[in-house]
């Protein structure tokens, strides 16, 4: 990598950084006065263009524990699963989607890998139930309960030994 590129890459790192210091000053409602009074005593300096990557860092810390959220954070969290947002189930759902949760959750800490609620959505579809969860019925969330079920309990039980041949009798 040359270094003038290395160098414009930093430069765009501490420009973002002052952006999002200058978000979160706006999202807290921090006057000019207070912004610089908290710079001075997080970092010495009253200026957000005079810190470097560390100091933008401590004082992006300190403003996110003062209640300054992460806007892309926010809306990564807001449009999960695949970037849709989930609907609000029917009170007869409710139990169910909760078992299917819980199910999905033991199933990632049995095999190691994240089982999502897009998991769920594939079983779905793939028997025929439903195109995704948010729109089976409670019978078919009734057999996706038992699917998932089925799979855990197969994934918890121990491989059985392999039974050994009897010796072929020699003649």
């Amino acid at each position: 990598m040359s270094a003038k590129f290395a160098g414009d890459l930093l430069e765009l790192r501490r420009k973002r950084g002052i952006q999002a210091i200058k978000a979160a000053q706006a999202q807290l409602g921090l006057d000019d006065d207070v912004y610089r009074t908290m710079l001075e005593a997080q970092t010495g300096k009253r200026s957000a263009s005079l810190l470097n990557l560390t100091e933008q860092a401590r004082v992006l810390d300190y403003l996110r524990s003062q209640g300054a959220t992460n806007p892309a954070e926010a809306k990564r969290q807001a449009t999960r699963d695949g970037g849709r947002k989930r609907g609000t189930p029917t009170l007869d759902k409710v139990a169910l989607l909760a078992k299917v949760n819980a199910l999905l959750t033991e199933l990632g800490r049995v095999t190691g890998t994240p089982h999502t609620l897009n998991y769920a959505d594939a079983i779905c579809k793939r028997n025929g139930w439903a195109e995704r969860i948010d729109f089976c019925s409670a019978a078919g969330l009734h057999s996706l309960v038992g699917a998932l079920s089925r799979t855990l309990r197969a994934k918890l039980k121990p491989a059985a030994p392999q039974p050994s041949k009897p010796p072929r009798p020699t003649t």
